[in-house]
């Protein structure tokens, strides 16, 4: 091995020890709490150390994103590649029952794919970076289309804009996880989560069904 090589490994070990440090920061204090001080005393290093590897929080924001989005977007490819053929309405009840596990088996990444980055991430994230964050963010949305426009084909649902329609969808299910997530909310409408979560598709999918009666 090459001095070169040598120096580009540690140099991706230790940005990945990084990252690690700042995931956990930001799954414990959330990406606005979260500070580079913190993930500098997390990793044992210095914030002048944090940014020779990162640019600023959004950069390791982003980073985690794409992990996110990895683990999403292989759940709802699983969900949507059966060994059988399935109707569209077999292929959206799967796709949602996807995005359920992933907000139930992987919450710290579901609540960062959900975080408000108040008019700042775009600016402070190298472009290609961002490119590839809303490549994959759509890769996830364009399945749940494509059931909508193979629904539209059978004749068994109507939908002008399939991909409208799947973002109307992702709007809503993120609305009623985030919803239920908040206890004074949870006695307002004293129904579990799944509940809400599965009542939200059905009105959903009941809509797209209505103008083919």
């Amino acid at each position: 091995m090459t001095t070169a090589q040598r120096r580009a490994r540690e140099k991706a070990r230790r940005q990945q020890e990084i990252l690690e440090a700042a995931k956990a920061v930001f799954f414990e204090k959330g990406i606005h709490r979260a500070t580079m001080d913190d993930v500098a005393a997390q990793a044992e290093v210095s914030k002048g150390t944090v940014y020779l590897y990162f640019q600023s929080k959004e950069s390791i924001l982003a980073h985690l994103l794409l992990e996110g989005l990895s683990i999403l977007l292989s759940l709802l490819k699983a969900a949507y590649a059966p060994q059988e053929p399935l109707s569209a309405e077999k292929h959206l009840r799967q796709l949602v029952e996807a995005y359920w596990q992933f907000a139930q088996t992987y919450p710290d990444y579901f609540r960062l794919l959900l975080a408000l980055d108040r008019g700042r991430f775009r600016e402070r994230v190298p472009a290609g970076m961002y490119q590839q964050i809303l490549m994959e963010s759509t890769r996830g949305l364009e399945l749940v289309a494509k059931a909508i426009r193979q629904g539209t084909r059978e004749g068994a649902l109507t939908a002008d804009d399939p991909l409208l329609a799947a973002g109307v969808l992702w709007g809503a299910l993120n609305g009623a996880l985030t919803l239920m997530a908040n206890p004074v909310r949870q006695e307002m409408i004293p129904v579990e989560p799944k509940a809400m979560f599965d009542t939200t598709f059905e009105l959903f999918l009941r809509g797209l069904q209505a103008n083919n009666r």
